[in-house]
This record gives C-alpha cells, structure tokens and sequence, in this order.
C-alpha cells in the first residue's frame, strides 16, 4: 500500500538511508537548487534532501524526494516501476473489446474504479492553521540565475469546470508575485486553461486552490496526460489502493487533498494577468516570459508541522525524469491496448521528461508505423513527443547503443523520417515540430538492408564447444 502523505514518505526514506538531512542553514536563493542539482546527478540519483534551516524562512523544505526510480516505487508503494505495469493491466483487463480505442476513458467508467472515489472529510491535517496570505513566508525556492523569482514546483492546481462541475488537478507551474498573489502557467488545452477559458467566456471569476505537498499518488496523477472528465483524484486513489481524503477549502467549495501539506485558496478575475518567468525548465534550457492568469490569495491553510516540497528542474538527470518513469510504465498498457503492435516504450532521460520515446513494435509495414507514429502525436500519451524513434521487438528500448546503431543504419533519410508541425504554443514556445524515425527492419528491407545474423547450427556448435577453445 502507498504512504498515505510526504511526511509518511519521508519517514520510509529515512527507515531506508535514502534521506539525507542537511542541518546547516541554506538559501532559497540559488544555493538550495545548486545543491539539489549536484545530488540528483550522482549515480542512482543522490538520496532526498531534507533542508531544515532555509534562510528567511521558519518552514523545512524538501528536494528530490522522487530522484530515483526505487523511491518513486516506494512511494506508491510498488517494489519496482514494472509493479505499476501490472497494476494497470489487470485494471484494463476488464475494459470491454468495444472501448479499446479509448482506453483511459474507459477505465474512468468501470464499476472496479468507483471503489476509489474520493472521500470529503470534515478535519483535515492541511486546514490545522489558517491564516492571511504571505508567500514570502514560505521557502520557496528561487533555481536559477535567469529566473524571474521564486517558483513553485510541485502545486497540484485544482479547478473546476463551469458548466459541468467537473474538477481538475494539473501541476502547473506557479510564480510568485508577491505575498498575496502568483502567476499560473498552464498551456492551452490542459485542464485548468480550459476551465479559465470557460470562466473567462461567462464573465466570471474562477476559484483556484493550489494544494503543496501530500499524497505522493497525488501528485503523479495530477502530471498523467488523463482526458478531460477524469478526476486525478480518482486516479489517485486507484494509485495508492485506497480512496484519497479531500477537504473542502475554507474560501471556496473546492475540494483539495486532505493530507497536504499548505493549501493556497484563491481566484482568478477574467482577463487579469502578470508576467510569468521567465524559468529555467527542464529542457536545460529557459523557458521566456509570459504573460499568464493572476491568482488572488484570499487565505493560506497549512499543517501545523508543515514542510515545503519543491522540485528543481533542469538539464537531466534531475528528479522529474524518474516521474517520468512511473508515468512510462503507468501508461505502457494503455499503448499496447490502443495500439497492439506496441511491445515496450523507453522515455529516455536525456530527451528531457516524455519529450521522446523510443518505442518497439512487432514486426509491420513502414506505412502501419507511419500511422502509430501520428496517431500517438494526435493522442497526447507520448506528452510533447518531440522526436519518437520505433524499433523492432527484439531491440531494448532501454539501450542506446542499439537504438542508436539501428537509427544509424537501417533508416533512409528520405523516407523513413516522419515531420509533422504542431501547435508551439500548446507546449515548448518555439519548439513546435517533431520527429520520428523509422528504424525497424520494414523501413531498412525497402532499400536492400540485410541484418547481420549468425548461422543457426554454427552457433549451436560453438556453444556446445566453447570451453574446447580456451574460454
């Protein structure tokens, strides 16, 4: 079973050794980012980083507590990232032959999920003090030299729709303003865009609760591509095998994790915005300013004991990356029911969160790869999918050294390479193409290739006497 919130997580990392606690007092500013920088890329990943003393704040913050697939797996209470596979496919299993094409709003109507329908709970650790809004309170850390304040990098943003009352939980990132407002940056047709959007059309102001730290189920939902309509929260619970607590804000009738660690409550006003970043992202790259909606704080409730989780985010190897792993073998079963040609899929870190993949396929013709390809793009599963590599089942996705040498040759550059445009503002301003590469063996047979393998019987002999030649 999951931990049930960050501190019973916290407490399983230090049972286990992978929680380092940093006693001496460090700044917000730049030095808490450069330390957690430094740790997530050493091998395995660096342990968690707990920061006890944060200048100018009274409040603990904590870093990189996902950076390594084992810790991401302890969090949701699986033994290895592949348990996540397991789990999905025996969900979708009951997903009627009709709904394959579909296959997580499938799964969002199966009798099994309504057992993790959320729960309201009247007390909740996250409303043990309110008070008036002041970010500046809080530890909020400020990553790089190019950034326009301080971040942060772990909300889950819950919305709710205006028409159908449907809610939304979307990590968006959030900047601080000042003491009583920040900046929301989400993209156009997530979630929370979509609910501003509406709200903007009826002239309304939106409420907004930004919900930090909690169950880590949580927050590994709230960055799954889910279609509109499925509640995170639902999902969560199914994640963590038990329904998820949700209390309902002090200024709003949204509903927020119980188990959070703060919770910012506000609103949105129709049309009002700020300027945004600009930020150092996870390409390792800035992400510009922009001019995004303003929310209003109207109250702060938080735990009595709280602590601050954050992120840090830059060129990979960093904490999001092993996020991406556990969405990778979250999201595995729902490629192979959708596409049954599908056998594995490799988000590698290098290409930066789920901005690629490599993927292996049974064996089809370059024309049926072309479709999967553009497809997947149309889906929104493979996330920005900048540049999507298919190889042949047999290949480990997970090797570069084979991927790479079938991408090197088995590929004619003038028909084995799929472009397609997309809409840049939808995510990475600038960045808007993408790539695929047909490197399976349909694409290297059109031009005559031949792969290299050894005969059958010779090799039999040579292992029957391999200890005959000295080895």
């Amino acid at each position: 079973m999951a931990n049930g919130d960050l501190h019973d997580f916290l407490a399983e990392l230090e049972r286990l050794g992978d929680l380092h606690r940093v006693a001496a007092e460090v700044d917000p500013v730049l030095e808490v980012a450069a330390i957690t920088d430094r740790v997530s890329k050493l091998p395995g990943g660096g342990k968690g980083l707990l920061f006890e003393r944060v200048k100018g704040s009274r409040f603990p913050l904590v870093t990189n507590v996902f950076g390594s697939a084992g810790r991401v797996a302890a969090a949701l209470g699986a033994a290895t990232l592949d348990d996540l596979t397991a789990r999905m496919e025996s969900l979708l299993a009951a997903v009627p032959p009709a709904k394959t094409a579909s296959p997580l709003e499938a799964m969002a109507s199966l009798a099994e999920m309504r057992r993790f329908d959320p729960m309201t709970v009247e007390k909740a650790p996250c409303q043990e003090v309110v008070e008036a809004p002041d970010l500046l309170r809080y530890p909020f850390p400020h990553s790089w030299p190019g950034d326009g304040g301080r971040f942060i990098t772990l909300p889950l943003v819950v919305t709710r729709d205006p028409e159908t009352n449907t809610p939304n939980c979307g990590m968006y990132r959030v900047g601080v303003v000042d003491g009583a407002s920040a900046g929301i940056r989400w993209y156009a047709g997530k979630g929370g865009e979509l609910h501003c959007r509406r709200h903007r059309e009826r002239g309304e102001r939106m409420p907004v609760a930004v919900a930090i730290g909690g169950d880590p189920a949580a927050i590994l939902a709230a960055i799954l591509p889910l279609p509109e309509g499925f509640d995170e929260m639902l999902f969560a619970g199914f994640l963590r095998g038990r329904p998820l607590e949700l209390a309902r804000c002090r200024t709003s009738d949204l509903l927020v994790p119980a188990g959070a660690e703060l919770v910012l409550e506000g609103y949105v006003e129709p049309g009002e915005t700020v300027m945004d970043g600009a930020f150092g992202n996870h390409t390792g790259f800035y992400a510009p300013a922009a001019s995004v909606p303003l929310m209003r704080l109207t109250c702060i409730t938080r735990r009595a004991d709280c602590l601050c989780p954050a992120t840090v985010v830059g060129r990979p190897p960093m904490e999001d990356c092993y996020l991406a792993k556990a969405a990778e073998r979250l999201l595995l079963p729902v490629l192979r029911m959708r596409w049954p040609e599908i056998v594995d899929i490799n988000y590698p870190l290098e290409w930066i969160f789920n901005g690629g993949a490599v993927l292996s396929l049974r064996e089809c013709s370059s024309s049926r790869v072309r479709r999967i390809v553009t497809e997947l793009w149309s889906s929104g599963l493979a996330g920005p999918g900048r540049l999507l590599v298919a190889v042949d089942e047999g290949t480990r996705v997970d090797d570069p050294a084979d991927v790479a040498w079938r991408a090197m040759n088995a590929v004619d550059w003038r028909t084995d390479l799929i472009i397609a445009e997309r809409d840049a503002a939808a995510a990475w301003p600038g960045l808007g193409s993408r790539l695929a590469i047909d490197a399976t063996r349909s694409a290297a047979r059109r031009y005559g290739a031949e792969e290299l393998v050894p005969d059958r019987e010779t090799a039999r002999r040579v292992d029957s006497r391999w200890r005959e030649y000295g080895f």
